[in-house]
Formats: C-alpha cells, sequence, structure tokens
C-alpha cells in the first residue's frame, strides 16, 4: 500500500512519480501504470482545481485491480454521471477519461472517492 498527501502541484507530480514507481515495482506492465497515471492526475487535480484543498490518496493491488482512495480535505464530490465534452472544449474530459479506464467509481457517505481499475494482462 502506498500513501501520500498532495497540496499543490509539485507535490501532485511527485506524488504521482512515486505511485507509478510503487505500480512498476510491482510488476505491472507499462499499459497498467500509464491508465493508473492518468487517473490519479485526473482526481488528483480536480481535487486541486475545484475543491481547493488538500487530497489525501492511498492505494493499493488486490484481486486483479488498484484500488485507489482519495479523500479531499474541503468539500468536493465529482458528479455521479460523466459525459463526453465538445471536441473544443477547454475543461470537461477528465471524469469521462477516469470513467472509460475505470472498472468502479464510488463516492462514499465520507466523501472518499474510491476507483478500481482493472489490471490488464501482459
Amino acid at each position: 500500500m502506498i500513501k501520500f498527501e498532495v497540496r499543490d502541484n509539485q507535490t501532485l507530480q511527485q506524488s504521482v512519480a512515486a505511485f507509478c514507481r510503487f505500480l512498476t515495482d510491482f510488476g505491472l506492465s507499462a499499459e497498467n501504470v500509464f491508465d493508473c497515471r492518468l487517473v490519479a492526475n485526473e482526481l488528483l487535480g480536480n481535487v486541486l482545481r475545484h475543491a481547493k484543498g488538500t487530497a489525501n490518496m492511498q492505494s493499493k493491488i488486490e484481486d486483479g485491480f488498484v484500488v485507489l482512495q482519495i479523500h479531499s480535505s474541503a468539500a468536493y464530490i465529482p458528479p455521479q454521471n460523466s459525459v463526453c465534452s465538445d471536441v473544443y472544449a477547454e475543461h470537461g474530459r477528465g471524469l469521462f477519461l477516469v470513467d472509460s479506464v475505470c472498472a468502479e467509481r464510488v463516492t462514499n457517505a465520507d466523501g472518499v472517492l474510491t476507483v478500481r481499475i482493472k489490471i490488464k494482462e501482459r
């Protein structure tokens, strides 16, 4: 399991890099690491942009999935449904991409967002 706190863009980059090393050391393929990096960047970036708070993330690998749990220090719950925005829009694709990669995305009553990313076979 790996845990970290993200306060700004610098700690976001450092934390996601450490997360990717954790996944690589576990033996995940480059494709799986790419998917997990995309999801972590989008979700943590959303907390920084929209909640204006810090994010705590922990991740573990269980039963063929990478499980990420993200908690925001400020009240932030992403929309339940995501849609692909217009091709020319400058914002609005992140959550759609997350949902395209993840097998599951849920937020509990405490505001903890959990996503499960299926590990693809090599």
